[in-house]
């Protein structure tokens, strides 16, 4: 009973740090335009609430800016085809109001057993102050 206390107790103070943070942590399905599993609180900061992503309102696929979705889309199947594991990218996101924001995004890529990938746990970051000056 006092592991699962302590297990509980650093599980909240991960969390905090977590939702506390500029970065926006996910877990994506890997599937067409990442079904979301999780996503921080975080990601309030671009206008959406975590339960848009996680009740499939909104895919993750379908905020990145239009002129970029191709390129990502086929850089990370090809990380994955090669066994890659991760991925790494600087690219556009729509925000809730239609605002376009530059984003890094790093992301580890899992696998079962088999190898086939089965999810995606990206941290995304706001990068368009940096951009800008």
């Amino acid at each position: 009973m006092e592991k699962q206390k302590a297990l509980l107790e650093r599980q909240r103070a991960l969390e905090t740090v977590i939702n506390n943070s500029s970065m926006v942590v996910f877990l994506w399905k890997a599937e067409k335009y990442w079904p979301t599993l999780y996503v921080s609180e975080s990601v309030r900061q671009f206008g959406y609430a975590p339960e848009d992503f996680i009740s499939g309102r909104v895919l993750y696929g379908k905020i990145i800016h239009p002129e970029d979705l191709l390129l990502v889309e086929l850089e990370l199947e090809e990380n994955c085809e090669e066994g890659g594991k991760e991925f790494n990218r600087q690219y556009r996101i729509l925000t809730q109001t239609g605002e376009v924001r530059w984003v890094e995004e790093k992301t580890f890529i899992q696998r079962n057993p088999e190898g086939q990938v089965t999810n995606f746990q990206g941290i995304v970051e706001d990068i368009t102050g940096k951009l800008r000056t």
